[in-house]
């Protein structure tokens, strides 16, 4: 049996060549440079690939004199430790480091004053010595004075031969003791007054030492609390360091695969043909890093077989990417401007990063939507007369049994579609279970048909039946988008990270990542999600037309793509090479900005339903490109005012896109006047005239422009021969006719001059609208008069 030489790639190792975003899925194409080929067969593993890639398109070409004999691809579970592909740090902070820092808090103050303290009590001590030398002094003399006193009394009781000598004797004891008494108290004296003076200097310093040892407490105190501060931001940033540890370890482990893709490539190298029909090229024309592949030692029975190399190409599509389109509109009124940015959020919600590459955004759907699905063929729509007394209406037979059922199943199907895969089983770490899913059991099933009703109950049975069935149907669809939205719950969960509250609270909030728009058709932010249904607009000021005139610092530049329409497809190429790592969140890139000039602001008034005024633009699209439906940010006259969606507009036609409320515009519409009166001489018919009146105020600066208004209104119509309704005011109003001059000034003398001018017409379903070009700083009274006349003692009712 011939050796099979082995060498496994993982599939982040390899480079990436290029990546093509769709709308709900991702081509990803990677080379395998310089791959070594001993002689004989050859056997190349590539591990790794996300298990949201579809097996069907996997593909591998390659160049080199190799011929591929065999390809396989198996979904096996991941057999690579997470520990080790994200290995943690060791440098976290243990709270005995934290404590360590406290050790010099007992360290002793320093005095200032403890060396003249020292001083002074050594004098004190030299001092007390003295004092206490002439104290013993005085008492050594008191003690001789008391034995002189002794033997001056022996002497007068006895009378002695020596008593003048006796007394001499005495006498001059006495003089010494005396004089030793009297040194020794004075030498008290003087040292009890040093003494003193040092006591009184000891008690200053001492005083002036505890002041600063309660200054140096005090300031000590300061320090260490500026040091508990600052242990204490180092411990909210080392916890922050470790929550944002935490949730990156989350994240990896939310994208972390259970199972992955393996492919095996057998390839049979040939001796080096140069004109070998294996070769060509499907390589990028730019360089390509060489990854050096994980080979095994060449065997001992080839030790000098010579080895020569090949080229591998590995693209495949997987279902967790996609790119959605996301704009920023900002208008401005005093130039009737406005300009577009155009952006792409661009998601990567699989198991790979694909870096240095060059991205390409697609708008392709017909490649992934709807290629399994045959064209349906129309089935003959046979009818009969049904039964008396059932009471039909034609409407029970504007659509077939065969209609009914391929519309449930086509909206099924829209529903259903751009549903991800469940990634519970597919990702994050835990057990890998004892049963693997099978590749094909990865897909959701297809939505099941609706049911067939019985032939002999499409015209005969009654309203009940059908009614019944057709209950029966929204019922069955209703489950099915239930089951849908359940299978998609886990990865939408999983997708939508908790922003404020608790768990239960953020499923209530809007999911930013949850899943790939709905074919560029979904609305993530509709209407009043930013700041109410309805954004006020902003007057601009009359500034704006200096601050012109003053010098800017250049803004900063945006790489704005390259496109190509080729057929239904309109592609985007991103300059240079981006880098699309996995993550939670969409990354948005530049595609195109574009201007839009002569853009025309009106107002819409429904007085009758709402007394305002609702403003919105009227653009065309005069670049080349398509502007897909997408979200939109709404800024007016440098004001952010909310959040609307952008509908789609071919390059040349016309969007109109609604900016809320303008609270310069004031309307008033107070409840309608009614004039009775009766005529006719044998006939008595009833007749009621009413006047209805909307009054327009323009509260705007002179100096600004007019503003061009739409007001609608109505009168009823009538359904009854015998009652009749005529419009008096404006008069010669018809249907269909261009319209007649209408339009009262709003305020009587100079003010009320001048205020614009206004057309009403008539137009079916009694529509009354005026087209008004209203002046700034003036109002307008439209004037709404018709008669109704019936019989007398008849009502009107609505229909």
């Amino acid at each position: 049996m011939d050796l099979i030489h082995k060498q496994e790639y993982r599939i982040r190792d390899l480079p990436t060549r290029s990546v093509t975003l769709f709308p709900t899925r991702a081509q990803v194409v990677r080379d395998i440079k310089g791959v070594p080929l001993a002689p004989g067969t050859n056997e190349i593993t590539i591990q790794g690939l996300s298990p949201s890639v579809d097996e069907d398109s996997i593909k591998v070409e390659g160049t080199g004199s190799a011929i591929i004999s065999d390809i396989t691809f198996e979904l096996l579970p991941n057999r690579e430790i997470f520990q080790e592909v994200y290995p943690d740090s060791d440098d976290d902070k243990s709270d005995d480091e934290f404590e360590d820092e406290d050790d010099d808090d007992d360290a002793p103050l320093p005095e200032k004053y403890g060396d003249a303290v020292k001083a002074v009590r050594a004098k004190l001590a030299v001092l007390c010595d003295d004092q206490r030398r002439a104290q013993e002094l005085v008492a050594s003399a008191q003690s001789r004075l008391n034995i002189l006193n002794g033997y001056g009394k022996i002497l007068g009781q006895k009378k002695a031969p020596d008593f003048e000598r006796g007394l001499e004797t005495y006498r001059q004891g006495r003089e010494g003791v005396f004089r030793d008494q009297m040194d020794g108290a004075a030498r008290d004296r003087e040292l009890t007054e040093e003494i003193n003076t040092l006591v009184a200097e000891e008690n200053r310093l001492l005083k002036l030492e505890w002041k600063e040892q309660r200054k140096a407490v005090k300031e000590k105190e300061k320090i260490k609390k500026e040091k508990e501060r600052a242990r204490e931001k180092e411990r909210l940033r080392e916890a922050e360091r470790l929550s944002e540890k935490r949730r990156i370890r989350k994240e990896r482990q939310s994208f972390w695969p259970r199972f992955c893709w393996t492919a095996r490539i057998t390839l049979d190298a040939v001796s080096f043909t140069p004109s070998s029909s294996r070769r060509s090229s499907i390589a990028s024309a730019s360089d390509i890093v060489k990854v050096v592949p994980e080979k095994e030692t060449a065997s001992a029975e080839h030790p000098d077989a010579s080895t020569f190399t090949c080229d591998l190409s590995l693209s495949y599509v997987t279902s967790s990417a996609w790119w959605s389109p996301s704009y920023d509109l900002a208008l401005t009124t005093t130039s009737n401007t406005a300009l577009l940015c155009f952006d792409a959020q661009l998601t990567n919600r699989t198991s790979e990063n694909w870096a240095n590459c060059k991205l390409v955004l697609s708008t392709s759907q017909t490649t992934f939507s709807g290629i399994q699905d045959a064209i349906p063929a129309l089935v003959p729509w046979r009818v009969r007369l049904g039964a008396k007394g059932f009471g039909l209406k034609a409407s029970d037979v504007l659509d077939s049994r065969e209609e009914r059922a391929e519309k449930g199943g086509w909206l099924a199907q829209q529903n259903a579609w751009g549903v991800q895969k469940s990634r519970n089983h597919l990702y994050g770490l835990g057990d890998h279970g004892d049963i693997l899913p099978s590749a094909r059991g990865l897909t959701l099933p297809p939505p099941p048909p609706c049911p067939a009703l019985p032939a002999s109950d499409v015209f005969e049975s009654a309203r009940g039946r059908q009614q019944q069935q057709l209950q029966q149907q929204q019922l069955q669809q209703q489950q099915l988008q239930q089951q849908q939205q359940q299978t998609l719950l886990p990865y939408v969960s999983q997708a939508t990270e908790d922003l404020f509250g608790s768990a239960q609270e953020s499923k209530k909030m809007s999911r930013k990542a949850g899943g790939p728009s709905k074919g560029l058709t979904s609305n993530p932010f509709a209407p009043g999600n930013a700041y109410g249904a309805e954004p006020s607009y902003m007057e601009s000021p009359e500034q704006d037309d200096a601050e012109t005139m003053l010098n800017r610092d250049p803004e900063l530049a945006f790489q704005e793509s390259e496109f190509e329409e080729t057929g239904m497809t309109t592609t985007y190429d991103l300059p240079g090479l981006k880098t699309l790592n996995t993550s939670s969140t969409a990354s948005k890139q530049r595609v195109a900005r574009i201007s839009f000039s002569s853009v025309a602001f009106s107002h819409t008034i429904v007085a009758k339903y709402r007394p305002v005024a609702y403003l919105k633009a009227k653009l065309r699209n005069a670049s080349k490109l398509t502007l897909l439906k997408g979200p939109v940010g709404l800024s007016l006259d440098g004001s952010f005012i909310g959040r609307s969606t952008l509908p789609r507009c071919s390059a040349g036609d016309i969007f109109t896109t609604s900016l809320g409320i303008d609270p310069a515009i004031k309307v008033s519409y107070p409840k309608p006047d009614v004039k009775r009166s009766t005529s006719g001489l044998f006939t008595k018919e009833d007749s009621f005239v009413y006047t209805r009146t909307i009054t327009i105020s323009n509260t705007r600066a002179s100096s600004a422009k007019p503003i061009n208004l739409v007001a609608l209104d109505q009168v009823p119509v009538s359904e009854d021969d015998k009652l009749r309704i005529e419009v008096m005011n404006p008069r010669g109003m018809t249907v269909g006719s261009n319209g007649v001059a209408a339009g009262l000034p709003g305020k009587e003398g100079k003010d009320g001059k001048d205020w614009g001018r206004a057309t009403a017409a008539l137009k079916k379903a009694g529509e009354v609208s005026w087209n008004v070009v209203l002046n700034p700083g003036r109002s307008v009274k439209l004037a709404l008069e018709y008669e109704v006349a019936l019989p007398a003692g008849d009502h009107v009712i609505q229909c």
